[in-house]
């Protein structure tokens, strides 16, 4: 049996929820707060060596490529800040 000390920390350590503005829309999403650990259907499931691996892969093209859309990147995102400020 859990103590109460454990489950606390299980439910902080839980998925999170986190707001994201997409096409001028607002969206929940739930993402896991530990490192190697995915959401699944609403669960936090353990992530595969391998998958882990080609998301890093992923992650180091991805960086090369916007480095030329930065700029465009921020200026859409400040005035979609503006917009948020408004509400």
């Amino acid at each position: 049996m859990k103590t109460f000390k454990e489950l606390k920390e299980e439910l902080i350590e839980a998925l999170k929820r986190t707001i994201v503005y997409r096409a001028g829309k607002k969206k929940i999403l739930r993402k896991s707060t530990k490192a190697g650990y995915k959401n699944v259907a609403g669960k936090e499931v353990k992530m595969k060596r391998s998958e882990i691996r080609a998301r890093e892969k992923a992650m180091k093209k991805v960086a090369r490529k916007l480095g030329g859309k930065r700029a465009k990147m921020a200026r859409k995102r400040a005035k979609t800040m503006k917009k948020r400020g408004d509400r």
